[in-house]
């Protein structure tokens, strides 16, 4: 039997994977202005968008401490 979708539907099939940290190292910071995206490189979590879109235009010329700030936003 094969069922066909009323819309086209993104769905996860990996099983989630968890990891427990109290620290990220940073290796690379990479600011991609064509693609308003700013993206950090962990030994912890590998790569991590911070900013993208509207969120890279809000947050202008963005420092060490905005960085940061934003992991801090995202994973506390």
């Amino acid at each position: 039997m094969k069922i066909t979708l009323s819309t086209q539907k993104e769905i996860v099939v990996v099983a989630e994977q968890v990891k427990t940290v109290n620290e990220i190292s940073i290796n690379r910071m990479v600011d991609l202005p064509q693609q308003k995206k700013v993206l950090v490189f962990t030994n912890e979590l590998g790569q991590v968008v911070l900013w993208e879109g509207t969120a890279y235009d809000a947050i202008g010329q963005w420092t060490d401490q905005d960085v940061i700030a934003r992991l801090n936003e995202l994973y506390s």
